[in-house]
């Protein structure tokens, strides 16, 4: 047992155990009171079992030839357990209801609304709700579109601290699971019916989550980031996420594609030109992803127009972010690298490789793979 111990870390990226937001603190001290009461029942059953072991142990001065005396209990002590164990289980049932009701049901919390805190443009009459995300599950990977706000993200999303924010919850494919353990407990999403939960984080950071609902065969790795940002710096989020990346060579992405389509002669000789170029062409990458302020409006796949601001990639699986919060661009090249070279062998079954029209159909060199992969780094 206390090898086992060792293996304990209440500090862990999904500790359930190291709540950081109202919802989880909530769920968290549930969990201790079913402990405690249960921990109570085990010591209480657990001592009466060991004390009769060794009260009505067989003696040597026992009659073996002889049975002890045979009775059907006592009807008070029976009637007593009866009472006691009710008691108990409303204990527990009365304030597990009220946390389902609780979580159930958004708060009254007029400082939330978008009017009363954000200053940014936000969509018409939308002053008087809080922040809504539309989180959408797929195989293997996360959406999350902010209505009101007017951009997309996948796989990372932030949300302001101390502010109620809610999330709506659905499955494109199969059915998923939510599951925020720092901030929220767990919500099913499902094709086909629309759930929600909200959430109000206190502390600012970077958390991890993951899908918690077995989805399929990269179900292991379909994992998601959320960035809780002071209220000023969630703004510049929203203002920065707006902004289209800039076209490589040129001063609009239609010139680019008119360029890269009627005179590629005329565009620059480099790896970001050339990357663009295989991403729009030859790659097929537009036909599931999507880049604001072009022609890429794949819908299979994760939106990339910042995709370069993330801390991973591959719905979280491959890690690019540095201590302090900055990205890694190493690393981040790298990972770009390895994804678009090894999808299948980093997340197998994933639809980038086995569509009809994904990489495994496609022939490109390893050159070509670090041309995208140095395209996608400019996506920020």
């Amino acid at each position: 047992m206390t090898l086992l111990l060792f293996g304990c870390n209440f500090d862990a990226r999904q500790s359930f155990i190291d709540p950081k937001g109202v919802v989880a603190q909530n769920q968290y001290d549930l969990f201790l009171l079913t402990v405690w009461v249960t921990g109570l029942i085990f010591a209480l059953v657990g001592g009466a079992l060991l004390w009769t072991v060794w009260r009505y142990r067989e003696k040597k001065t026992d009659d073996l030839n002889s049975l002890p005396s045979q009775s059907h209990g006592n009807p008070l002590i029976e009637i007593g357990l009866i009472g006691v164990s009710v008691a108990l289980l409303v204990v527990i049932a009365v304030p597990t209801l009220q946390q389902i009701w609780y979580t159930n049901e958004m708060p009254e919390d007029p400082e939330s609304n978008l009017g009363a805190w954000f200053d940014g443009e936000t969509a018409e009459d939308t002053d008087d709700e809080p922040l809504i995300i539309e989180a959408r599950g797929w195989q293997w990977w996360f959406s999350f579109d902010y209505p009101q706000l007017g951009i997309v993200t996948g796989n990372e999303f932030a949300i302001p601290e101390g502010k109620t924010v809610r999330i709506e919850l659905r499955g494109e494919d199969v059915i998923h699971s939510f599951w925020l353990p720092k901030i929220a407990g767990k919500v099913d999403m499902i094709p086909g019916r629309n759930n929600f939960m909200w959430v109000r984080a206190d502390e600012p950071g970077y958390y991890y989550g993951q899908c918690a609902e077995y989805c399929g065969e990269s179900h292991a790795y379909m994992q998601f980031r959320a960035r809780v940002l002071p209220e000023k710096e969630f703004e510049e989020w929203v203002a920065q996420r707006r902004q289209t990346p800039p076209p490589p060579a040129t001063e609009s992405w239609e010139e680019f594609v008119t360029l890269s389509a009627n005179d590629p002669e005329a565009l620059p000789d480099t790896d970001t030109v050339k990357g663009a170029r295989l991403f729009f062409g030859k790659g097929t990458c537009v036909q599931c992803h999507s880049i604001d302020g072009t022609f890429a409006a794949g819908k299979l796949g994760p939106n990339l127009t910042h995709v370069a601001d993330n801390g991973s990639i591959a719905a979280g699986w491959l890690e690019n972010i540095n201590p302090d919060g900055s990205i890694n661009r190493e690393e981040q090249l790298q990972n770009f690298y390895e994804w678009v070279r090894r999808s299948e062998d980093i997340k197998p079954g994933n639809l980038m490789y086995h569509d009809p029209n994904g990489l495994q159909n496609v022939d490109l060199t390893d050159e070509e793979v670090h041309q995208i992969a140095t395209f996608l780094q400019t996506l920020r």
